[in-house]
């Protein structure tokens, strides 16, 4: 949720709402703004806020100081013992600096859900462990598992915690990016079949049968992929602080950040002087699969060639990854066959014809998109594949026959 709820003038008690309201004189609003009219702290506190958020300038801009300026103390109380959700919501967003009223806010079971995940969002510290620890609020609203996974000061071990809680009460995560790939990289391959199910099948065409080719992946290649697919190994991976450091220094925030820029907060934090690629490796698949999906470009482009297919699949899933990045995926030989095909599924990223070329020319690639890609290249490119040796022999072949039929076409037109 990324604006406030709808402050109401039948918030305000009737007593005062002539003072407050928009038929009120501008020089009595004014002086409530100012916190110059007696009053108890309760009906103060609501007028502030309604002037604070359904007003402009000078008026608005006076109640939200005068706002911030009422006493901690009062402040907490109200907000402790309010039943109103709107406000409750109001004090999240003007307060969010005091970790004081957040934890009085997080603890009001009147609190709305909406405004909680507000919090998780952006949070950090002791606030996000006591979101996290409500286990009853996270199955009534399962999207604060997803506010505290991508919340990059949030620390492993309590987005673990998290999750344990959704997979144990049968949350439905299908709304988080790269959910199948945390609840694999956390509980297993098992698990994660459980809750997502199977695989959803390529997408079926009419190939003729001449240019289907033969099975051609070596055993040792196909033995690599399922290698890849392992669960973890119970690897403890690398310290909490650590990778804390390198969440903050490898952020979606900032896609812009490269590696060189980001091993140097880190060794600035005094964490670790390694190389990023280096602190990657030792790393657990948890820890990776959580960079993959809320790290930035640089991150993913190291973690994109992991052994692990998981940590792989969690990168193409990831709400950050950029058609440019996939399109540079494409050209390296090594990836699996199945981070291949997810990319060939994707039809925003195989939208440009140099990606769809990449991919023809790509071993792993399955026939049935190849052959459909092949019919749509360019003459030139034709050329290109016929000659190729590092083609499959059928798209070469294919390739060649196009290019004959063309020149057909051009002879008989």
């Amino acid at each position: 949720m990324s604006t406030p709820l709808p402050i109401s003038l039948d918030l305000v008690p009737e007593a005062i709402r002539r003072r407050v309201g928009p038929e009120a004189p501008e020089p009595m609003r004014m002086m409530l703004a100012r916190a110059l009219l007696p009053m108890p702290p309760a009906d103060l506190f609501i007028a502030l806020v309604y002037l604070g958020s359904t007003t402009t300038g000078e008026l608005r801009d006076t109640a939200l100081k005068s706002l911030t300026d009422m006493p901690k103390g009062v402040v907490s109380g109200l907000i402790k013992d309010s039943k109103v959700p709107e406000l409750l919501d109001f004090a999240a967003r003007h307060y969010f600096d005091d970790a004081a009223h957040l934890q009085t806010l997080a603890l009001n079971a009147a609190t709305p859900d909406s405004t909680i995940e507000w919090i998780a969002r952006r949070g950090k510290g002791p606030i996000l462990e006591l979101i996290g620890n409500n286990q009853a609020r996270i199955v009534r609203h399962s999207a604060l598992v997803e506010a505290i996974y991508f919340n990059t000061d949030a620390p492993m071990a309590l987005t673990t915690r998290v999750f344990e809680t959704a997979v144990r009460n049968g949350l439905d995560l299908s709304h988080i990016p790269g959910y199948r790939e945390i609840v694999e990289a956390i509980f297993g391959r098992e698990a994660a079949q459980k809750l997502a199910g199977p695989d959803e099948p390529l997408p079926v065409e009419e190939v003729p049968p001449e240019e289907v080719p033969p099975e051609e992946k070596p055993p040792e290649e196909k033995k690599k992929d399922a290698a890849t697919s392992e669960d973890d190994d119970g690897h403890p991976g690398i310290a909490d602080e650590t990778f804390e450091a390198v969440m903050a220094a490898v952020s979606s925030d900032d896609s812009t950040v490269d590696l060189e820029t980001a091993e140097a907060a880190m060794a600035t934090k005094q964490v670790s002087k390694k190389p990023l690629h280096a602190i990657i490796e030792e790393m657990n698949v948890p820890q990776k699969v959580r960079l993959a999906l809320v790290g930035n470009k640089g991150a993913r482009a190291l973690l994109i060639k992991d052994s692990k297919l998981v940590v792989c699949l969690a990168v193409l899933k990831s709400p950050q990854v950029t058609e440019g990045e996939v399109a540079q995926y494409a050209k390296n030989k090594a990836l699996s066959e199945r981070v291949i095909t997810m990319i060939c599924r994707n039809r925003d990223w195989t939208r440009a014809a140099s990606t769809q070329l990449s991919l023809i020319k790509h071993p792993k690639t399955p026939p049935t998109f190849s052959i459909r890609w092949v019919r749509a290249l360019s003459s030139r490119d034709l050329k290109e594949l016929a000659r190729s040796r590092d083609v499959p022999g059928y798209i070469a072949r294919l390739a060649k026959n196009l290019l004959t039929q063309r020149d057909q076409g051009k002879k008989g037109g």
